[in-house]
């Protein structure tokens, strides 16, 4: 995962957004019971008109799996549930969902379906989606009502817009997320294999498509390392293939492309290679 660089107030807002996300919020603080909440949510679900506005915040790609989402169906996701809580639900014992944020900007992350979306892995069977999950270190400390504290909350998914969060994943060479901190730091990876688990992170698709770009890692350095010797005897066309090679290595390493958190982590291991020290500069 890479830090997603979220500041709600930079957004560009349809008209009157803001002031109806307030009236509607008014609305749910009124609201009778819990059914009249919920068609409050249901007849005015909003968050979906500043979708485009969200996706350019990430370039384009899920905040959760860095997949570039073009063509595809995409989701604004309740960082916090806003209908129910599902590890409450598991218990036996009913959380309303964060309804009170279900129109705070700051509540929204722009995701692909197969992290957000309860969705099974043909290949491998497995479950994964966010969906209404949001699992914290302690329930006795879980935000009840809008008068609650929920920033008191020591929550067990990551935020992608938290970096120190996304730092808690890193990579394997065979394209599989897994927790950058082993059982010596049980709440931190705890933090990251839930949130590998819940956000889908090693779906098989996502799996290939890192798979994909370990090659082209690898085709590159091979590249640079070929040309780099002859950077000082060769002609023009040697340089020029070198500099291609670093400067599509570093290309692959910006924020701005596919599944980057990846090619940072498999490109970092050649840091002590004096042909590739072009990649990191």
């Amino acid at each position: 995962m890479r830090p997603v660089d979220y500041h709600p107030a930079n957004l560009s807002l349809p008209q009157n957004w803001a002031a109806r996300a307030e009236t509607l919020r008014q609305q749910l603080l009124a609201a009778a019971d819990a059914g009249a909440r919920r068609q409050i949510l249901d007849e005015n679900a909003i968050w979906s008109e500043i979708k485009a506005e969200l996706r350019k915040v990430f370039h384009g790609k899920c905040w959760y799996t860095e997949s570039p989402q073009v063509g595809t169906d995409v989701d604004v996701d309740h960082f916090r549930p806003k209908r129910r809580v599902a590890e409450r639900v598991a218990e036996g014992d009913a959380h309303p969902g964060y309804w009170w944020l279900a129109y705070e900007l700051g509540n929204y992350r722009y995701s692909c379906i197969v992290a957000n979306r309860l969705r099974r892995d043909v290949e491998t069977d497995q479950v994964g989606g966010k969906a209404d999950r949001f699992p914290i270190a302690d329930e006795a400390t879980r935000a009840m009502a809008p008068d609650a504290d929920w920033e008191a909350e020591k929550t067990l998914l990551i935020d992608p817009c938290r970096a120190d969060e996304t730092a808690l994943i890193t990579f394997k060479e065979d394209g599989e997320a897994m927790p950058r901190f082993a059982d010596e730091a049980p709440y931190k990876n705890q933090k990251a294999s839930l949130s590998i688990r819940y956000y889908n992170l090693n779906h098989s698709e996502f799996i290939k498509a890192r798979m994909a770009l370990r090659d082209k890692i690898e085709n590159l350095r091979i590249e640079a390392l070929r040309y780099f010797p002859r950077v000082e005897s060769g002609d023009a066309d040697h340089l020029r293939a070198y500099r291609n090679a670093i400067l599509s290595l570093r290309e692959l390493r910006k924020e701005t492309a596919p599944f980057s958190a990846f090619s940072v982590a498999i490109t970092d291991t050649f840091r002590d290679e004096p042909a590739l020290s072009g990649v990191f500069l």
